[in-house]
């Protein structure tokens, strides 16, 4: 039976309401679940109903599940094999492999942290390789910051784009610029006056 006593004022005009609420993990997606809240109709005071944590711990527990499994995969779609990261990561044999298939397992919230950055950043498995000297975390960095620079070039072929770094001071900064590609048109040529029209 519902408790319908309020916990603020003590009456006994508690009503029960459902709501839903939109769960997301990264990698994952979404989810919808159904939660209550307890809505005294006297004073108007409303909270969490008691259940609600369980509900909401148990979807996110699944989508966390999803959540891996959708990270390894993308990964090894990527060419990088469930061992060859295991290596990299010094990870005990077949790690990923239980995280990924085995229902019963739940990777901790240390594994779901790991495997988030990894999917995010997977050059970091090549700098686990070279056991993340710092010549190489910087020379793979600024690889990976022209290969994106290069990439954004690309993808908005109407902006002349530049880049670099320079020392300024005491700081030293990198720099992205665009602007928008645009060939002048001639509107008139009168009395040796040319007008053009930009964009």
């Amino acid at each position: 039976m519902e408790n319908n006593i309020c916990s603020y004022c003590g009456k006994d005009t508690v009503l029960i309401e459902e709501q839903e609420i939109e769960l997301s993990e990264p990698y994952s997606g979404t989810s919808k679940v159904k939660i209550k809240e307890r809505v005294c109709s006297h004073c108007g005071f409303a909270e969490d109903d008691v259940g609600n944590d369980t509900v909401i711990l148990q979807e996110l527990s699944f989508l966390k599940k999803d959540s891996m499994v959708k990270m390894i995969e993308s990964l090894n779609s990527m060419g990088l094999t469930t061992a060859s990261m295991e290596r990299s990561l010094e990870l005990p044999a077949r790690t990923l492999a239980r995280w990924k298939n085995e229902e019963t397992i739940s990777p901790s919230a240390a594994g779901i942290a790991l495997m988030r950055i990894i999917r995010t950043y997977p050059w970091i498995l090549a700098l686990a390789d070279r056991q993340f000297d710092s010549e190489a975390a910087r020379t793979f960095l600024l690889q990976q910051a022209a290969s994106e620079l290069l990439k954004i070039s690309s993808e908005h072929p109407d902006y002349e784009m530049s880049y670099g770094a320079q020392v300024s001071g005491s700081n030293f900064e990198l720099f992205l610029r665009g602007s928008r590609r645009c060939d002048p048109v001639v509107e008139s040529g009168e009395n040796n006056v040319l007008s053009f029209k930009v964009g």
